[in-house]
Formats: C-alpha cells, structure tokens, sequence
C-alpha cells in the first residue's frame, strides 16, 4: 500500500505529484514495487480530490493497481487501504514520497516477517541529538539504541487491521506510523536494516538531493 494522501499544506504542494526529471514522485514510489514477484497488487491511497489525477499518472503500469481516496489523518488513509487489502494475509505500508526504494530492501522487511507481526527497516541514528525548546537547548540524548525508522514496513495484516481498530475505540485519530500503532498493541516487531538511499521528501532541499540521487543512478547504470 502507498499512502499518500497529504495535503502539502507545509511544504507549499503536494510533494507526492512534483515531477522528478519527468515523473511524478508518487508514481517513482509505485514502480519500486512492480517488479516484485512477492507484490500481487498495489494499493494507492490518495486525496479524494486527486483520484482522477492518479488515474492518469498510473496509466500503464502493468501490475494490478487500485487507487482508493484517502481521509483527514495518515492514520485514517492508511485504515481506508486496509480494508482493501485484508484478505491478504501481508502488507507492506510505503510513503508515496520515498521514491527510491531498493528491491533488496523490500525483501529484507518481508523475509524480517519470519515469526513476528511486523518488520521494521530503519538506521542507527550517528549524530549528536539534542531536545531543543524555543530555540534553547535543554538537553542532549543519548544516542545508543536510537534509530531513524524508514517505510516500507512490512506487517501481518489481521495483525495491523486489529491495532487501527483497537486505536479507533480509543479514541487515537493521529498516528503517523503505523509500527506505533503495532507498539501499543503489544505487537512483536522486529528491526532491518534500513537504507540511507531511501530518502523522505519533506523539505524542498530534499528535491535537489533526491535529483542527485538520480542523477548518479543515471550514471551508474
């Protein structure tokens, strides 16, 4: 499942439909997927305003593909593609503003699946962290066994389906990531490691980095 059903409000427009050399981001997230035999089908999650506009982006794709409207929070987007894909037994949840997703990292989250409810990819955090209130430093922390967590994550879907349920009958409308949900629930999750090459576009200096990034895939072949 890809969800992007941001509305851009911070970052001035929809990151997911800006054009990296020609292609919309959503649709470079959607094709990092497509070749995975282990994907039956592609899920998109977008604003309702937006449904014809995907449409068009995901014309010819190939791999079966269904687009469906997203809802106010992350959380409710996410919960509206679930319940399109629960009768599958795995799910894999992507930002639609991660274009570049590597094969090997799709892999390792599901093979990170093997007797837990969900696999995580993320990065052991190297730099110095500080918690910062009104521009005054309050305090540093530590950084042992902090990670930066990535998407996809991968999740037994009766597993997922059951947290976003449970949160909804407590009242908890604005998780933004799905493995939190997981967390609360008790779930057994397990970490893989991530990849510094997947990069989330947030801030408009990320376009000039994911356009390098491009740029030496290009090169390299």
């Amino acid at each position: 499942m890809i969800v992007a059903g941001g509305s851009g409000k911070r970052f001035g427009s929809k990151k997911q439909f800006l054009e990296l050399k020609g292609i919309p981001v959503l649709r470079r997230a959607a094709s990092c997927f497509t070749a995975q035999p282990s994907v039956d089908r592609i899920v998109v999650v977008v604003p309702e305003e937006d449904l014809t506009q995907a449409q068009e982006i995901f014309s010819g794709m190939g791999k079966k593909l269904i687009i469906t409207k997203g809802g106010r929070t992350r959380q409710e987007s996410t919960l509206n593609g679930l319940r399109i894909t629960q009768k599958s037994t795995t799910v894999l949840i992507h930002d639609g503003v991660r274009p570049f997703v590597s094969s090997s990292l799709i892999m390792r989250v599901i093979e990170g699946l093997t007797g837990f409810d969900a696999s995580i990819p993320a990065i052991e955090v190297s730099d110095t962290l500080k918690e910062v209130c009104e521009g005054i430093i309050v305090k540093t922390i530590p950084r042992q066994g902090l990670y930066q967590v990535q998407t996809p994550q991968a999740f037994r879907t009766e597993a997922l389906m059951a947290a976003h349920e449970a949160a909804l009958q407590e009242g908890i409308f604005d998780v933004t990531d799905d493995s939190a949900l997981m967390e609360k629930a008790g779930r057994a999750m397990r970490i893989v490691q991530g990849d510094p090459l997947n990069i989330k576009i947030t801030f408009k200096d990320d376009i000039s980095l994911a356009e390098a990034i491009l740029s030496c895939h290009t090169v390299l072949g």
